[in-house]
Parts: structure tokens; C-alpha cells; sequence
């Protein structure tokens, strides 16, 4: 599959996730700017940038967002359905973060 295809699978992977979030994640999740990066080299799956929600300081900071590492995982999860469920998985913990979630608060949820 040309790589470009492959990308597009996750990006695909990433709306349908979005779009099946129950509450109230669905909601935190329109709040966020979501981006798939097609950078190589990434050593996570996904990264949450900006301030939880309700740390805003008023100083003019950009949106939160999250992006997804589309190489990363690829290379790890070749398999269309574990691509599928990691795509979900990580959006869920980094929408955690949004939330105010510590890493110790996504592990105890198995959202590690």
C-alpha cells in the first residue's frame, strides 16, 4: 500500500473514532484542534499541546490540540483493526490529558 494510502487510513481511523466517543469526551473532543502529523521518526503515538481544560490563563495561547503520529503507528500496528483501536486508544488518552488527566490517572483507567 503506496504510503500516502496509508496515512489516509489513519486519518480515516481518526474521524471514526472522533465520531464514536460517547460523553463527555465527544464534547472535549470539539473543543480541540485534532491533526495527523506524517512526521517519521516519532517515538509516541500521540501528544496533547496546550492547556487542560479550565487552566486557561487568558494570555492568548494557541488552541489545545492533539496530533497523532500516523508513522509511528503504522510501523507498530500493521494490522488494519489494532491500527483502528490504537488510533481510538490513543486519541482517548490524549483527550485525557485535555481533561486534566495525569499519566498515573490514564494508566489506572488502562489508557496507558
Amino acid at each position: 500500500m503506496a504510503q500516502q494510502e496509508e496515512f489516509g487510513r489513519v486519518e480515516q481511523f481518526a474521524e471514526e473514532a472522533l465520531r464514536g466517543l460517547p460523553e463527555p469526551l465527544r464534547s472535549a473532543a470539539q473543543e480541540l484542534l485534532v491533526t495527523v502529523s506524517h512526521e517519521p521518526g516519532v517515538d509516541r503515538y500521540g501528544e496533547f499541546y496546550g492547556l487542560p481544560k479550565g487552566m486557561e490563563s487568558g494570555l492568548g495561547e494557541p488552541p489545545p490540540e492533539v496530533t497523532i503520529y500516523a508513522a509511528t503507528l503504522l510501523a507498530d500496528f500493521p494490522d488494519a483493526e489494532e491500527l483502528r483501536r490504537e488510533v481510538r486508544r490513543t486519541l482517548i488518552h490524549e483527550i485525557g490529558h485535555y481533561l486534566g488527566l495525569s499519566e498515573e490517572d490514564l494508566h489506572a483507567r488502562g489508557l496507558e
